[in-house]
């Protein structure tokens, strides 16, 4: 798999979040209420500015990025999480017109909250449709973001090949979880071949996002978040070109990916053996 080149950032490592604000001794539900009175108050500044981006698809794409500068740090704080970002240098880029697939596991709730903090402006997503009747749906619906009913085979490729005349006419990148759904304790899962059909049919190279540690933190079940727990490690692995693929060899470009996934997450990440 090849690599394309992106035009390096400074300050390739990045550190977002704090150690609580908070005292211990504070419960989790008061640290969830004040989360969601401020996603609240996020989302309504939001809907009072996002009808002056509305003409503009480039720059409705922005308006995830925006709400999250305003309320990750919130969360951050509330529940003392961290996150430790590498290899910034390899994301895409929606000034440049440098758009590419976002390909991550998913292994917690929070991963929402992580990757569309650090992913690049101009990214928007694939999401199960079961999202609009959240707050965060409306504020996705409105970014641009492509919801899938994954009750129909024949409407999920449908709205993911809508996308690719998006990603290529607008510059704008997309973030898609290959896993489908959230790991039940952190171990990656096989891989759909949705987002690696996507990329085939955009021609835009695919940037693997290595998760790590999130499902410590929060995982597929309950309301509990380990609060000041160690700190999230997102990595973005350089980018892979994806103009010479097609249809025959989309299996093993997809085992190739998993694979990748596997070296790169720590042993308690990686599938169980016979799995």
């Amino acid at each position: 798999m090849s690599k394309v080149g992106m035009e390096p950032e400074r300050g390739a490592e990045r550190h977002y979040g704090c150690k609580s604000v908070l005292p211990s001794f504070v419960p989790q539900f008061v640290r969830l209420v004040i989360c969601m009175a401020w996603m609240m108050v996020c989302v309504a500044l939001v809907l009072v500015v996002a009808p002056l981006l509305l003409p503009k698809r480039r720059w409705r794409a922005c308006i995830v990025k925006v709400f999250m500068v305003l309320f990750a740090p919130v969360v951050y704080a509330v529940y003392g999480i961290r996150l430790r970002v590498t290899g910034m240098e390899n994301r895409g880029s929606l000034a440049r017109r440098e758009p590419v697939v976002y390909l991550a596991n998913h292994s917690s709730t929070l991963d929402v909250v992580t990757c569309s903090r650090v992913t690049s402006t101009g990214t928007i997503a694939i999401v199960k449709k079961e999202l609009l009747v959240h707050p965060i749906g409306w504020i996705a619906w409105l970014n641009g973001t492509i919801f899938i009913d994954r009750s129909s085979r024949e409407k999920a490729i449908k709205s993911v090949n809508s996308i690719s005349g998006l990603l290529r006419k607008h510059g704008l990148s997309v973030c898609v979880f290959p896993e489908g759904t959230r790991s039940k304790d952190g171990r990656l899962q096989p891989f759909k071949k949705g987002a690696m059909h996507l990329a085939m049919q955009s021609k835009v190279p695919i940037v693997p996002v290595v998760v790590t540690g999130a499902h410590k933190l929060w995982g597929r079940k309950g309301w509990g978040v380990k609060c000041d727990g160690d700190p999230i490690e997102i990595k973005f692995l350089p980018a892979i070109d994806t103009s010479g693929w097609t249809p025959e060899s989309l299996a093993k470009h997809t085992e190739d990916l998993h694979a990748l996934f596997i070296r790169h997450l720590p042993e308690d990440q990686r599938p169980l053996k016979g799995e």
